[in-house]
């Protein structure tokens, strides 16, 4: 008697079990890989309101093409791409909106240049004629693929910029980073580098580089909120044609004051105020 007992409340407990997990809800993002760290951060803060839930987010990275194709096909519940929507690609998904600027920055792990570079030096290091830091040791550039949104917002900084970028990849024996975390990784682990990163990724991941001026500015929110620092890269929140019900709550959270204050708290400046 006493044993069958014990087989009925062990079986009860495993139906319970089951149940709490079948209930159990399971968000998953795909994007950029600038964007991981503060997701985390800002969907650690809606578990608050919704506890149960969870968060899975894509890795290694898919970028933000990755992104928008995965979300077509129904892999992923909410996208987060490094760049505004394109033109062309409006109609394929859903509502979508800026969550965050944060800004776009040249770092090194040790490269320090007294008052940082103009856009021309940028340029002239892109083509491969400024090679050395001040103090004689190589700069050792760090590069993105063609299609990745840093690519672009560094070809966007001038029309030279565009044509040294250009003129960088086809340079022989250039390293390219494969994602955020892989150039952050080159960025603090090689002596000289210079790469693409954002303080918002930098300041999420307690990432200890050196930040470089451009023009006489050093980037900072401030100084993007100012607009005295114009260059930054844009986190765009991105759904389904019919998003799911944890997805929308999810992404008007996103959108909330206090959404905003972590944002900022952490670098990015948030596109609804």
């Amino acid at each position: 008697m006493m044993r069958s007992s014990f087989w009925q409340l062990l079986a009860l407990l495993h139906l319970l079990l089951a149940g709490l997990s079948a209930s159990a809800e399971e968000l998953v993002v795909g994007g950029t890989g600038s964007s991981q760290p503060i997701i985390q951060l800002l969907f650690d803060e809606f578990r608050k309101q919704a506890p149960g839930v969870t968060l899975r987010q894509l890795s290694p990275p898919i970028g933000s093409g990755g992104a928008l194709k995965a979300l077509a096909a129904g892999r992923i519940d909410l996208g987060v791409i490094g760049r505004p929507l394109q033109p062309g690609e409006s109609p394929g998904v859903g509502e979508h909106f800026l969550l965050a600027d944060t800004a776009f920055v040249l770092a090194s792990r040790d490269g320090k240049p007294a008052d940082g570079f103009t856009l021309e030096q940028l340029t002239q290091i892109y083509e491969g004629h400024l090679r050395s830091w001040d103090d004689g040791s190589p700069i050792r550039l760090i590069l993105r693929p063609s299609f990745e949104s840093d690519t672009l917002v560094l070809r966007g900084m001038s029309p030279t910029m565009d044509k040294a970028v250009v003129a960088a990849a086809l340079r022989p024996g250039m390293v390219t980073g494969d994602n955020d975390f892989h150039t952050l990784k080159l960025i603090a682990g090689t002596p000289g580098s210079l790469g693409p990163t954002t303080l918002g990724m930098l300041k999420t991941t307690d990432t200890r580089v050196s930040v470089i001026p451009i023009n006489g500015v050093t980037p900072s929110l401030a100084n993007l909120m100012n607009g005295s620092y114009p260059w930054c890269k844009a986190l765009t929140v991105v759904l389904p044609r019919q998003p799911g019900a944890l997805a929308a709550r999810f992404a008007a959270f996103l959108r909330s004051p206090t959404a905003a204050r972590i944002l900022q708290a952490h670098d990015y400046l948030a596109g609804v105020q």
